[in-house]
């Protein structure tokens, strides 16, 4: 008997904080929460608060002899998102993913940290996606306030068991 593998998974994780006078990165790992389970964790204390204004770019990235921009490069407005998340789509389906892990549910202002807590992929986020298998990149770069502050850069591999 064959154990069936999830089809997507975390592979690494990097953050930074370009200012540190203006957030503190207290946590951003990978943990193996089970058999074949990898949990993300992340914990950002911002030392400005409250955060009014916030935008993002998120970028993904397919690693081909290196890792090269791949379908998607949009900025969104984090506030008029949480608002109308109907504007956005792949951000959409990106905070979908996120929301259930995160203390990120509601819009502007942010007065607290950000903190995202044993975050787990699973079949039902790569279903709307068009990607083939392989490895990705997704990255956030954040600017509040128009000064960038930090970002994210979450590695993860699709194993579909064919191609798209």
């Amino acid at each position: 008997m064959r154990l069936k593998s999830n089809p997507i998974g975390f592979k690494n994780i990097k953050c930074t904080c370009y200012e540190k006078s203006f957030c503190e990165l207290k946590r951003c790992e990978l943990k193996v929460l089970g058999r074949g389970i990898v949990g993300l964790f992340l914990h950002a204390q911002a030392h400005q608060l409250p955060i009014n204004k916030s935008t993002c770019i998120l970028s993904l990235y397919r690693r081909f002899n290196g890792y090269r921009p791949f379908l998607y490069n949009i900025t969104v407005d984090i506030c008029s998102f949480l608002k109308n998340r109907k504007r956005y789509p792949f951000m959409d389906l990106v905070y979908d993913g996120i929301r259930n892990f995160s203390n990120v549910n509601h819009s502007c202002p942010y007065n607290h940290d950000i903190i995202v807590n044993r975050m787990v992929l699973n079949d039902n986020m790569i279903v709307k996606v068009p990607v083939p298998s392989g490895f990705y990149k997704l990255m956030f770069i954040l600017k509040t306030d128009g000064i960038w502050r930090g970002e994210v850069e979450v590695y993860v591999e699709v194993n579909l068991g064919y191609d798209r």
